[in-house]
């Protein structure tokens, strides 16, 4: 931590401190500030939300569904598997269920339903 924050972090500040690669204090608190407005006020709601940290949307969705879905993703030609806009996926799809906090060139993305 740089002298321009305090010596003594909550938990929850510590964590997005950590997470963020943030050490100012107003910064952290902003991206506080931003999750308690999806219900996220605590650590445990923050740990089961929490879904990863990507460089795009399409990245996580791709992620997320192939982890899911590998079974019928494999089973897919490989010129539809290649096909998947995912990105599209994003936005019809998974936007409703996740939300991402952008910070430093990265997505960090939490499940709306924890």
């Amino acid at each position: 931590m740089t002298t321009s924050t305090v010596d003594f972090l909550t938990d929850m500040q510590e964590r997005i401190s950590e997470l963020f690669n943030i050490d100012k204090v107003a910064k952290i608190d902003a991206i506080i500030q931003e999750l308690e407005g999806y219900g996220i006020d605590n650590e445990e709601k923050f740990d089961d939300a929490y879904s990863g940290c990507y460089r795009d949307e399409s990245t996580f969705c791709e992620d997320l569904l192939s982890d899911i879905y590998s079974e019928q993703i494999e089973a897919m030609p490989v010129f539809l598997q290649t096909a998947i806009d995912w990105e599209m996926v994003w936005h019809q799809s998974l936007q409703y269920d996740y939300f991402a906090i952008y910070h430093d060139s990265e997505y960090y993305f939490f499940n709306r339903n924890f």
